[in-house]
């Protein structure tokens, strides 16, 4: 078994489900439609349910600190490490995975590791034994995790549109007949308000990142915008007018 995925820990609750979507999200990917998926931990005494068996998931008895565990899931020859958080535990859980990272970091193999983190304070010292990425525990969306395996970096913006952290998603009105995306879209961002991501049909439907040449009717956009810095309804407004205006008379 090479280049595949391991994932030490498992949520306490609704573990079956979550592995099941986390697997199916590997599966969606035409890079991943066949990778082995290797989970360590102590949670199936039993075994694995059937669906996870056939979709090509492997169990390996343990709690992922120990060498045999490791060398039972040759985890030297993984493409990807995802160490889950103890939130069972949460108290102690940052203390478990970061002992786990480190451990990995004296293989060599941190560079490799995706962890989850409870304490942002918490978040450098993963980061200085070299891991990957951290990310906050988001139990009901494992795609956030998989986002992280396949285009490193995204599952960054996905964790802040969770925390509102720095940049959120908000609906302002804005009626539109027939204007077409790309000029909604230049409009906003010229004037620095944000970057529109949808829009909302007349009849209530939403429509999420139109393409660019598409003639949009609608009562209102979703943008996603700074934190600190949120627009006002009359501010998007005038900078549609405005941009629109100008291109009519250009």
């Amino acid at each position: 078994m090479n280049n595949h995925i391991v994932v030490i820990n498992a949520p306490k609750s609704g573990t079956d489900k979550y592995f099941e979507r986390f697997c199916r999200q590997v599966r969606e990917n035409h890079a991943h439609d066949k990778t082995p998926i290797v989970l360590i931990n102590p949670d199936y005494p039993l075994g694995l349910p059937e669906y996870l068996d056939d979709m090509g998931v492997r169990l390996v008895e343990g709690r992922g600190v120990s060498p045999q565990d490791w060398q039972q899931a040759n985890i030297e020859e993984a493409e990807h490490i995802v160490v889950l958080a103890k939130d069972d535990i949460p108290e102690d859980s940052d203390s478990v995975c970061f002992d786990i990272c480190h451990r990995l970091s004296e293989r060599g193999l941190s560079y490799r590791v995706i962890v989850e983190c409870f304490d942002d304070g918490n978040r450098e010292r993963f980061k200085s034994v070299g891991v990957k990425s951290v990310l906050r525990p988001i139990r009901s969306y494992p795609e956030v995790i998989v986002r992280a395996l396949e285009s490193p970096g995204a599952e960054l913006i996905v964790e802040d549109m969770f925390t509102r952290a720095e940049d959120h998603f908000k609906r302002f009105p804005l009626w539109l007949e027939g204007d077409l995306w790309r000029d909604v879209v230049q409009a906003m961002m010229l004037d620095n308000l944000g970057t529109p991501m949808a829009a909302v049909s007349k009849e209530g439907e939403v429509m999420v990142h139109p393409r660019a040449d598409q003639a949009i009717y609608a009562q209102s956009i979703i943008m996603l915008v700074k934190t600190a810095h949120t627009p006002a309804e009359a501010q998007v407004h005038d900078a549609f007018r405005r941009y629109i205006s100008h291109d009519l008379s250009a």
